[in-house]
């Protein structure tokens, strides 16, 4: 499985460096060797974090030209070759199909999409028609496991935090 850790944003200077902004955890791509862009296999020669943001020089990448045609394009790694998550740490397309329920094993929908928008990751969770946004925050999902594509949420805490959409 590939795991997407960032997006190209632009060029950075004429030798071929890239400005990427992190989607998974930044140290993935100090962390990693082999990634995929565009479809094509690529070596991370160098990488630094600075202000929020990774600055990638890759082996197939050596000028401003180059850099300048995988702007928008999106960085991945096999998840195998990623380094272990902490415990309440999850990659989102683990999190993507799972099932949520309350503690009383009401089925509230399924995770179809994760946004963040700076806070906290947004759980966007479908049931039929209705679209319920919720924050990974606090204690409103006290069970995660994602091998069996099962979440637990409090209900209290889950409706004091959640946006429904019909």
């Amino acid at each position: 499985m590939k795991i997407e850790l960032g997006k190209i944003l632009k060029p950075q200077g004429i030798k071929g460096e890239l400005k990427v902004l992190p989607i998974s955890l930044p140290e993935y791509l100090k962390s990693v060797e082999l990634v995929e862009v565009d479809g094509k296999e690529a070596k991370i020669l160098s990488c630094s974090l600075r202000d929020g943001f990774a600055y990638v020089m890759l082996d197939i990448c050596k000028d401003r030209d180059t850099a300048e045609t995988l702007r928008d394009k999106i960085i991945k790694a096999d998840k195998d070759n990623l380094p272990d998550l902490a415990d309440g740490q999850f990659f989102y397309e683990d999190l993507i199909g799972c099932k949520v329920y309350f503690e009383d094993g009401e089925f509230v929908g399924e995770i179809v999409d994760i946004e963040n928008y700076g806070s906290a990751d947004i759980f966007v969770i479908k049931n039929g028609l209705t679209i319920i946004n919720c924050p990974y925050v606090g204690e409103v999902f006290t069970n995660i496991d994602t091998k069996l594509k099962r979440i637990t949420a409090n209900k209290k805490d889950f409706e004091g935090v959640t946006k429904y959409e019909d």
